[in-house]
């Protein structure tokens, strides 16, 4: 047992501070006024509700970009230290390089502190420990007994993630207990004392230690708007050359000039969904290879930066062609192209907040939403799984993504197969929770009202018997519109459109026999004829599709659907069933909704199929 330590060697007990205040008062440097808009608006809520005795605690997350600090872009934690930490004793830490001070005089305090400290804990050694099982409980004891205190306190995620209680060490749950009680603990607050947790996503934190009971305020940093993206630029046009990094010149060169091909209104506007880091990071190259920043430059960028960021989460996609590439299904087409008008005309009002595809595979849902979003003139964003096998991370991804849809608004997100990732709820916790989960987030986000004309999803599904009726309900996917195989007419119009959207060079007499020997065949299986035909075309050495190359190619052919017509059936009319407009219906539809039939043809198919499954 250790001796019990004298008085010498108790951590002194520092004056109790008269009244809570976060000075934004830098250290070095004098400070803008809170009020100014040069002065970000998450920060003044941490200063505000402090100044409040609302909380003592404040968890930070978001993108990790550089923070506007007077006339100055500071890296987060700088930020942090000028704005609030004027005149108070500060420390960091984070799992990799432990316990660290901005100043000599902060780390000289805490040396004296840890020496006594060690001592009377009966530690062996004297060191400043990184390891979170040690250097929290140090970093506890000094916020109770400093007063004017500051921890600002990084990557909180690695040493306190996401897990279910039942799943924590003993550490862990040490480790959580100990962070809680910091935001609760009377005489941190009567200290004047203040803890900032930083972290990259919110999801990857356990979610203990921010839940309404433990009193930490929640923070996020947003990604800058149109108006703080401009301001950055501005300020890294007029950077001198010295302090803007540049290509290395040679004997007697002049330092490049960034060469814009746009007004920096135009750059800010196009850059959306970039932090300032980013936008930096594409003005430096430019300037290096003496690139002209255009919008193609900045969009190949954007993209770049996107996919490092999500790319296991979604696709850019760039698409080549607009509605007018879509062969047939004319009613939906037009619904379509005015939505699209509406979208870029920025009539929020009266752009649905998600389109729902309904019908078949290979009838062009997936092409439909890509030549939409084409017409949108927005970026389009493909989801891919969002699932991980890791506690935790599914989330963490979903709140990821959400966070730079927000920042890239307006932007187009489709979901192909929706059924597949957003099916009915999980009914059990055979997956801990994590399906139920994901559908609360993606529902309330779809839903909220803050998002329409923003932020535009769509969807395609064969199977929305699958689908829980709270994701199809109104106000969210409130645009349905039905797939169907193609009529005689549309099929000649998906030859014609499919010969001249693969650039396919033809010699075609006649379509009239491939038309009428297609009946059944989707949209898909009709464009595989064609490439089938020129490749036949191809092999024998000729540049352009003959008579003869396509109706040996419709002979050969074998769509997928042709041996199980009921499947394909029962899909159009689910299709059918969700639509809730008569216009983009086909007569023989529209009867059996009149009738009542359809149901009953539904159930038919559906026991139909059943029992072939057994």
């Amino acid at each position: 047992m250790p001796e019990e330590p004298g008085p010498a060697e108790t951590p002194e007990q520092e004056p109790v501070a008269q009244a809570p205040s976060l000075d934004a008062e830098a250290p070095t440097e004098a400070t803008p006024d809170v009020s100014s808009p040069r002065w970000p608006q998450w920060a003044e809520d941490i200063r505000s509700t402090y100044q409040a005795s609302a909380a003592v605690q404040f968890l930070i997350h978001g993108e990790r970009d550089v923070v506007r600090f007077g006339d100055r872009w500071l890296p987060v934690r700088e930020f942090l230290y000028r704005a609030f930490c004027a005149g108070k004793r500060v420390l960091y830490y984070d799992i990799s390089g432990g316990i660290t001070w901005p100043t000599e005089e902060d780390e000289e305090d805490f040396q004296r502190f840890a020496a006594i400290y060690s001592r009377r804990m009966g530690l062996k050694s004297t060191g400043i420990p990184s390891d979170p099982r040690e250097a929290i409980p140090m970093i506890e004891e000094w916020l109770i007994t400093r007063a004017n205190a500051v921890a600002i306190i990084d990557y909180v995620e690695k040493f306190l993630p996401r897990k279910s209680a039942a799943y924590l060490s003993t550490d862990e749950k040490r480790l959580l207990i100990t962070v809680r009680r910091w935001a609760v603990d009377p005489r941190i607050l009567a200290r004047n004392n203040c803890v900032f947790l930083l972290t990259d996503a919110l999801a990857e934190v356990n979610e203990e230690v921010f839940e309404t009971s433990s009193r930490v305020q929640v923070v996020e940093m947003p990604l800058p708007d149109a108006s703080e993206r401009l301001r950055y630029i501005e300020y890294l046009l007029e950077l001198p050359d010295a302090e803007f990094p540049q290509a290395t010149l040679g004997p007697g060169e002049e330092p490049p000039a960034i060469d814009l091909a746009m007004p920096a209104e135009v750059l800010a506007k196009i850059t959306n969904g970039l932090s300032r880091m980013k936008i930096a990071d594409c003005l430096r190259h430019a300037r290096h290879t003496r690139t002209p920043v255009d919008h193609p430059l900045v969009t190949s960028w954007k993209k770049q930066s996107i996919e490092a960021e999500l790319g296991e989460l979604v696709e850019m996609v760039q698409p080549r062609f607009g509605l007018e590439a879509l062969g047939g299904m004319d009613q939906q087409k037009e619904l379509l192209l005015r939505t699209a008008a509406a979208m870029r005309e920025g009539r929020t009002q009266v752009v649905p907040k998600g389109i729902m595809l309904l019908g078949p595979p290979g009838c062009g849902k997936t092409f439909s939403m890509s030549c939409f979003a084409h017409d949108c003139g927005i970026p389009f964003l493909r989801i891919k799984n969002i699932f991980s096998k890791y506690v935790g991370a599914t989330e963490a991804n979903l709140e990821r993504l959400f966070h730079y849809l927000e920042a890239l608004s307006p932007v187009f997100v489709f979901v192909d197969e929706f059924d597949q990732t957003y099916g009915r709820r999980v009914g059990s916790d055979s997956d801990s929770g994590v399906s139920r989960r994901v559908f609360a987030m993606f529902n309330a986000f779809l839903s909220d009202d803050a998002h329409q004309g923003e932020i535009l999803f769509g969807a395609a599904t064969n199977r929305p018997d699958l689908l829980d009726a709270a994701t199809l309900r109104a106000g969210r996917f409130d645009l349905k519109l039905p797939y169907f195989l193609p009529d005689e007419e549309t099929r000649r119009e998906i030859f014609e459109v499919t010969f001249k959207n693969t650039r396919t060079q033809q010699t075609v007499e006649s379509l009239d026999s491939a038309v009428a020997r297609t009946g059944g065949y989707s949209g898909a299986d009709l464009r595989e004829i064609v490439i089938t035909a020129r490749r036949r075309a191809g092999l024998e050495g000729r540049a352009a599709v003959t008579q003869d190359d396509l109706d040996w190619a419709v002979a050969d052919y074998i769509p997928p659907g042709k041996a199980d017509p009921d499947t394909v059936r029962y899909m159009e009319l689910l299709a059918v069933s969700l639509t809730t407009s008569r216009s983009l219906l086909k007569e023989e539809h529209v009867d059996l909704v009149d009738s009542g039939r359809l149901q009953e043809h539904l159930d038919e198919l559906r026991t139909r199929i059943r029992l072939r499954e057994l």
